[in-house]
């Protein structure tokens, strides 16, 4: 049996850390594979992760080729060679691969079908401007695409269940990746096409269930729900008007939610009984959410992406801990090892090494390096395409695997009281409040379409809705930001999650820090409430009380819990006025500068022994005065020199590096 576990995965009953490296075999010579497993093995890795692209395996419509035609395409040789060198895998099969392949692992046959194809308003084709080649998005709707795709995972199935089960390699399978309509996020880009529009109606129809309901809510005289027309951009004249084009970006997230329920129904026909994942790109907004991937049966862990630049921290830390306060596992199914063609830009192995302990240090505990090693369109790997180490990445790598697996890392956990809860419904606000969509040519950050200002977009409406923030991304939240900062300068460790977490999660944690504006869900106030009147908990809210929920209806039950004084619930209108050492919450070590992270974790077996991470984030060496009430005894496992001086601990930083330190605590003795 193999399954996730807090900490890692459980492989027929043996516990172990989730780290792992990503190959691709079709892209290397055949007879390179095993020279470059064993330089894998070698680095400290015994899991590793392959995509299986279906353009590589069905050449021709209806022709496939597993190695008898091309050498390099030998699934099954790749899988037993594994096998005897006692590396265990994770198989992604797609069918959307990236891999900065020109069409992304697609059959061009299936991406040219107009019936797969994803539509814009105007009923035209919605394309990828990818930079080597444009070409149509298949819209996620498409029941065809899901038929088309079991018919290729039929064509893996005997490989793939071959090497299944307690004597094969194969230990996790992913469903889809990074299934976010191609980094076309905006709702009013995509999707209206014939099968799309009937998936909205589906989706209105479960929402409401009849439409008499649905015409309270919309103000409006529908006879039924197939009558209700997609909105093409923000039209609305007054705050009630908003549930109707709402319920547009909540049925995008719908859409996607749905099509990873159809990969999975079709990753279980191959039978394979093992975890299913995800991996999301970079959202932590609208269109996306981790906590509700989870909550799809048979999709165990939802992960998210990562690829830091060295001043990337506050991205990093962010992304990190969201993972670490909203998903099962923190996961990162691609940390970024190397870099794209077009990327411009390539890490040292000492950058690489400082996103990588800085992940872990703020709760990363599974990780995929993508990639260790090269081809065609990535470079900057510890092994080379032909089988040759670049040893400035493979001595980092061994260093650093030998370092996380000898002193155990992922057995030791953060344990922050401090949950800060972002609302999910403001950046669905921001995602609809735009006449159009602007940038329609440009796809993400990674390709540029004309540089429209997103203000030229934004009605010239005042909705009265108490929302501070302007025009901006989704994820955008001046208040949560300066919040985090103020927390960050006072060495307070906390979580990041949203609306969608668990109330049961709540309870782990003394203090709540949540977004809220205008409005929001009866029941997410009725939570909050309910967290501020639990013994020992405090609720702090702002920058405004809440005083409609989302059908615009008044809704005050936080509003008149405060003036009630029922609930230990503090109101911060500005965030700049909060004052993190109100919060009286004990830190065991205190350090005077701002400049460095710390975070401590501490071991689930032995109570006594923690591991504290400082972080120098900046480009300049920085000095650590670390002071401790209590006595304790203090050791580098990694990148440490240090010393004690009039009841402080010192240790200089250099720039851009994370130290480790182990520390066993003793009983407080008599001076």
């Amino acid at each position: 049996m193999i399954k996730f576990t807090e900490t890692g995965i459980m492989i027929h009953g043996i516990e172990k850390p989730l780290y792992s490296g990503s190959v691709h075999y079709w892209r290397m010579n055949k007879e390179k594979w095993s020279m470059v497993l064993d330089h894998i093995c070698a680095m400290g890795f015994d899991i590793i992760e392959t995509y299986i692209p279906w353009s590589v395996h069905e050449y021709e419509e209806g022709k496939y080729d597993f190695g008898k035609i091309d050498p390099n395409k030998d699934l099954d040789g790749f899988l037993m060679l594994c096998e005897s060198k006692g590396l265990s895998v994770i198989v992604r099969p797609g069918p959307h691969i990236n891999a900065e392949m020109t069409l992304f692992g697609y059959p061009v046959w299936i991406l040219m079908d107009e019936e797969i194809q994803a539509k814009n308003p105007w009923g035209t084709t919605v394309v990828y401007p990818y930079v080597t080649k444009q070409f149509p998005i298949p819209s996620y709707a498409s029941e065809k695409l899901y038929d088309k795709t079991k018919a290729f995972f039929m064509k893996l199935k005997p490989v793939l269940k071959k090497h299944s089960g307690e004597k094969g390699c194969i230990i996790l399978i992913q469903a889809d990746n990074e299934t976010c309509n191609f980094f076309r996020d905006r709702p009013y880009i995509m999707d209206y096409s014939e099968a799309s529009i009937k998936l909205y109606h589906q989706f209105l129809s479960i929402k409401y269930k009849e439409i008499g309901r649905l015409n309270k809510v919309y103000h409006s005289t529908y006879v039924n729900f197939e009558g209700i027309a997609a909105p093409h951009g923000f039209y609305g004249k007054v705050k009630e008007d908003l549930p109707y084009y709402f319920d547009w970006v909540e049925y995008k997230e719908y859409q996607i939610l749905n099509s990873l329920k159809c990969m999975i129904s079709v990753i279980d026909s191959l039978e394979l009984g093992i975890p299913v994942f995800h991996n999301c790109a970079y959202q932590d907004y609208t269109p996306i959410s981790v906590q509700r991937d989870e909550q799809i049966e048979r999709l165990d862990v939802a992960g998210m992406d990562a690829y830091p630049e060295p001043g990337d921290t506050v991205m990093l830390r962010r992304r990190i801990r969201y993972l670490a306060g909203s998903s099962r596992l923190p996961f990162v199914p691609e940390f970024g090892s190397g870099s794209w063609f077009d990327r411009e830009i390539l890490l040292t192995a000492e950058e690489e090494e400082f996103g990588y302990l800085y992940a872990i240090m703020n709760g990363l505990k599974a990780v995929n390096f993508y990639m260790l090693v090269e081809r065609d369109r990535w470079t900057g790997c510890p092994i080379t395409n032909d089988g040759r180490i670049r040893s400035s990445y493979y001595e980092m790598f061994c260093n650093l695997l030998g370092i996380m697996k000898k002193n155990s890392l992922h057995q030791y956990q953060r344990s922050p009281k401090i949950l800060i809860l972002r609302d999910y419904d403001m950046g669905r606000f921001r995602a609809l409040y735009s006449i159009m969509d602007p940038n329609l040519l440009s796809s993400n950050c990674f390709i540029q379409g004309p540089d429209i200002p997103q203000e030229l977009f934004i009605p010239d409406l005042d909705l009265q809705l108490d929302l501070d923030d302007g025009p901006g991304a989704y994820c955008d939240d001046g208040w949560v930001d300066m919040v985090s900062q103020i927390l960050d300068e006072s060495h307070y460790d906390y979580n990041y999650s949203d609306q969608y977490l668990p109330v049961v999660k709540w309870m782990e944690y003394k203090i709540i820090i949540a977004a809220t504006y205008g409005f929001m869900e009866r029941d997410i106030q009725e939570q909050l409430y309910q967290f501020s009147k639990t013994k020992g908990r405090i609720l702090i809210i702002g920058p405004h009380v809440p005083r409609w929920d989302k059908e615009f209806n008044r809704c005050e039950i936080l509003e008149t819990a405060i003036g009630n004084g029922d609930g230990n619930i503090l109101v911060v209108k500005n965030a700049d006025d909060f004052e993190a050492g109100r919060l009286e919450l004990g830190q065991q070590f205190v350090c005077e500068n701002p400049e460095i992270e710390i975070s401590v974790h501490y071991s689930r077996v032995t109570p006594k022994v923690q591991l504290l991470y400082l972080a120098n984030k900046t480009s300049n060496t920085e000095t650590a005065r670390l002071s401790c009430e209590k006595h304790y005894r203090i050791s580098s496992i990694w990148k440490g020199k240090g010393y004690r001086k009039d009841n402080c601990f010192i240790t200089n930083i250099p720039p851009y590096t994370v130290q480790i330190w182990k520390v066993e605590m003793e009983e407080n003795k008599d001076d």
